[in-house]
């Protein structure tokens, strides 16, 4: 069973045994979540200046249904059912 860090140096320390856990890609991201809340991240920056995207991060999180492509019936429209 993990604990919860209680804060201060004790959580920092806990963040860092945990961050060196992941693979640098992933760290990556951890750091651009970590700057966006503090507010200085902008929509604005260059690509080159964002880390790079992780391909397959989330694979088979999602699965889109066979008949995604076939027209809704009346009664989603209608509000119906």
């Amino acid at each position: 069973m993990s604990t919860i860090p209680q804060g201060g140096r004790y959580a920092i320390e806990s963040i860092i045994r945990e961050l060196e856990k992941i693979p640098e890609q992933m760290q990556l991201s951890v750091l651009a979540f970590i700057r966006s809340l503090d507010g200085s991240a902008t929509l604005d920056r260059h690509p080159s200046e964002l880390p790079p995207r992780i391909l397959g991060l989330n694979h088979g999180a999602m699965k889109i249904s066979d008949d995604f492509d076939e027209p809704l019936p009346d009664e989603f429209w209608l509000g119906e059912g």
